[in-house]
């Protein structure tokens, strides 16, 4: 079992410039300057992990290109701009092994599953924040998450 979710209530609220802003903001400043959410992993193997007040946007990135590479056979990683820690998702045949910088307990699923939960988080996180925040659908950065969420999982 696999699986990567968020605490919507952890979203905090929107003011200010950042508020009028939101349609316009740059990709750089949405990634690490608003949306932080608490997230967790999960495995059957290493139980939930809690990661709390993470940059919501920077993850579905990270996350999105990691199942980017993970689809194409290939490793894939999230790094944490705010720290140093690592999460690598590792192709082992059909397998993805999911490692941790921060604990030696590894945990595995199928590609398939980690593809589907990749897409699902990525497409829910974007929703939560769209239900908040409508204007956001007006910044290029969410029309570009959108397509690559499309280009993940045609069809879904």
């Amino acid at each position: 079992m696999f699986d990567i979710s968020f605490a919507p209530d952890s979203l905090p609220e929107l003011t200010g410039k950042k508020l009028v802003n939101l349609g316009r903001t740059g990709e750089m400043d949405l990634r690490y300057g608003y949306f932080e959410m608490d997230l967790s992993i999960t495995t059957d193997e290493f139980g939930r992990e809690l990661i709390p007040g993470t940059p919501v946007l920077d993850f579905v990135f990270c996350l999105l290109l990691a199942a980017r590479d993970v689809q194409q056979g290939d490793s894939g990683c999230i790094s944490f701009t705010e720290n140093d820690l690592l999460i690598h998702f590792t192709c082992e045949g059909d397998t993805v092994t999911v490692t941790r910088s921060w604990d030696s307990v590894s945990g595995y699923c199928k590609i398939d599953e980690f593809l589907t939960v990749a897409s699902r988080f990525s497409r829910e996180s974007l929703e939560v924040i769209v239900q908040n925040y409508p204007v956001f659908q007006e910044n290029q950065t969410y029309r570009k998450l959108v397509d690559m969420v499309t280009e993940l999982m045609p069809g879904r």
